[in-house]
């Protein structure tokens, strides 16, 4: 689900295991070609001219399946649009798609940002309670933490978005900022309000990156981090952790300190154990020696 093999040995042991009962459902550029090689057990989207997520690639599948029509209208529909708000916003079509209703927009961003906030030993209770009460009811059951959600966001935005660090690299210009959260929502915003090519959003392990569509950045995730994904949206692993790096920088800094104040001590300490003759200016020392030797 939502991950290629990436290689035709995996297929192979896949197919030796379970003799062609398997599927695979992704949606990601970097092995379409794979999945190609394999299509039968790699169900496609529906509609060609939709961009798929996993999610509505396994939705398009289950309609084809005979028991689906077992579903009455009503519910086919309810499910359908929860499946079109997850699709929406994997994709970023919720930003990027000008003809996606604005109310469809919004219903995904909120979506999103619900399922998120829960921790991951809730999320299959979360999924379960949404698609059991459908979008409507369970939006209006949480509009104030969807509105408390919606402000923190926003300042968590604010904060970080302060601190954005730029370079250039063949030709193309990048702009990294560290977040650990609302990585997708940081990485829109920077190269909204900077003139960079290029998103990089990196948090201990790994680093989300984005593109404004001059660079294909599956490729170049590809090329400088193991990664994957989208010309316009992808993913890597770090191979340092900015954290520690940072950490370690405080405290070079703090025992490069010591020794600056180390040596002030010394310095004021010498000063002050001099004789009067060296705390008192030339003058006045002359007219002492002249009193004492009369």
């Amino acid at each position: 689900m939502d991950m290629t093999p990436d290689s035709d040995y995996s297929f192979q042991l896949l197919e030796q295991k379970f003799a062609n009962h398997w599927l695979i459902f992704d949606h990601h550029e970097s092995e379409a070609d794979l999945r190609q090689k394999y299509r039968a057990n790699c169900p496609g989207p529906r509609d060609e001219s939709v961009n798929p997520s996993a999610t509505s690639l396994v939705w398009d599948w289950l309609t084809e399946q005979p028991h689906y029509n077992k579903l009455s209208a009503s519910r086919q529909t309810e499910l359908a649009y929860l499946v079109e708000l997850i699709r929406a916003y994997d994709t970023w079509d919720w930003q990027n798609d000008p003809l996606l209703p604005e109310e469809e927009k919004k219903d995904a961003d909120e979506l999103n940002q619900l399922f998120w906030f829960y921790p991951l030993s809730k999320s299959e209770e979360f999924i379960h309670n949404v698609f059991q009460a459908g979008w409507e009811d369970y939006r209006d059951q949480n509009d104030l933490l969807i509105d408390t959600l919606n402000s923190r966001r926003a300042n968590y935005l604010k904060r970080h978005l302060r601190t954005i660090k730029t370079f250039e690299l063949d030709g193309y210009s990048f702009g990294v900022v560290y977040a650990s959260d609302y990585k997708s929502e940081i990485a829109h915003e920077l190269l909204l309000k900077n003139d960079v090519d290029a998103a990089l959003v990196i948090d201990q392990h790994s680093v989300s990156l984005r593109s404004n569509g001059r660079l294909d950045v599956a490729r170049f995730s590809e090329k400088y981090f193991r990664g994957g994904g989208h010309e316009d949206s992808a993913g890597g692993t770090l191979e340092c952790n900015p954290i520690e790096k940072a950490e370690e920088a405080v405290i070079d800094e703090v025992l490069q300190q010591a020794q600056v104040n180390a040596s002030v001590e010394a310095e004021e300490k010498n000063e002050s154990s001099g004789g009067l003759g060296d705390q008192l200016d030339p003058e006045m020392a002359a007219k002492l020696a002249a009193l004492f030797e009369n």
